[in-house]
């Protein structure tokens, strides 16, 4: 039974991969038509938004996509979700690392 479902998801699978290869290039497509300063306002306003949706609202991903990106679901999601989590891995080693600092008595904005 498990191999007929693997085998009958094949299509499934190679169908979407085919989206995706689509998607892929389309994109690219469109980065490379791009000139400098569309690309560099491009980057700026994702910057921004990631930035605030990561740094200074500390959101969960669902929350930068839909309200602050303004977007739905999207093939994109996989790779912000990595982004989303190294991130916030590195805030909290961050902030433990100001913790352990805070304990040596120095006073300065190092640990605030």
């Amino acid at each position: 039974m498990e191999q007929a479902a693997a085998f009958s998801a094949n299509p499934l699978r190679q169908a979407f991969q085919q989206i995706m290869d689509i998607t892929e290039t389309e994109d690219q497509a469109w980065w490379d038509s791009l000139d400098q300063e569309e690309r560099a306002r491009c980057f700026r306003q994702v910057m921004k938004l990631m930035y605030r949706s990561e740094i200074s609202d500390g959101g969960s991903y669902r929350w930068a996509m839909y309200d602050v990106f303004g977007i739905d679901y999207c093939d994109g999601l996989p790779h912000y979700m990595r982004l989303h989590n190294l991130i916030y891995c590195g805030l909290e080693t961050e902030k433990k690392s100001y913790k352990t600092d805070d304990m040596d008595g120095r006073n300065d904005s190092t640990s605030s």
